[in-house]
């Protein structure tokens, strides 16, 4: 009797060790593969990064260009006449063109106005008050959130 209860738990516990081994064998393929989706979202805010910075640079290339134009001193007026039948066909709607300042006035107001995004999720508003000079006790008693919490949304910027 004693020898048939010693195989039974004999038995169990090889049983155990497998399905902890298999355990083991499932948190490793997970910590894998979130160590390959932290890897792949670092790859993504690098080339957003770089994609940004490529697009500030053109925009503040734009904007010297702009600035550098001259204004037209004179403009041309089209005296207009009437069409006659066979013109009257083949109508062409006419091209307005807005002049370079005019241009370049309404894409300075776009761009001050885009420089001054208010934050309006969380971590922009933790991330918003930091660069302002705040510790995270500040930051946390201001938007009623945990010292904790902060920390790892700071932690999580960089």
């Amino acid at each position: 009797m004693i020898t048939t209860i010693l195989i039974i738990l004999f038995l169990l516990q090889i049983m155990s060790f497998y399905f902890i081994a298999l355990l083991n064998a499932k948190i490793s393929k997970f910590s894998k593969m979130e160590e390959k989706q932290q890897q792949v979202l670092i790859d993504i805010e690098d080339s957003f990064s770089a994609y940004i910075a490529e697009i500030t640079d053109e925009n503040n290339r734009l904007l010297q260009e702009l600035q550098n134009t001259e204004v037209p001193r004179t403009t041309h007026t089209k005296v207009i006449e009437k069409p006659s039948i066979k013109e009257a066909t083949a109508f062409e709607p006419q091209n307005s063109f807005v002049s370079k300042q005019i241009a370049a006035s309404s894409y300075l107001k776009t761009a001050q106005a885009t420089k001054k995004k208010v934050p309006e999720t969380l971590r922009e508003k933790v991330l918003f008050h930091y660069e302002k000079g705040k510790n995270p006790d500040e930051i946390a008693k201001m938007l009623q959130i945990g010292k904790t919490e902060v920390e790892l949304f700071l932690k999580f910027n960089d």
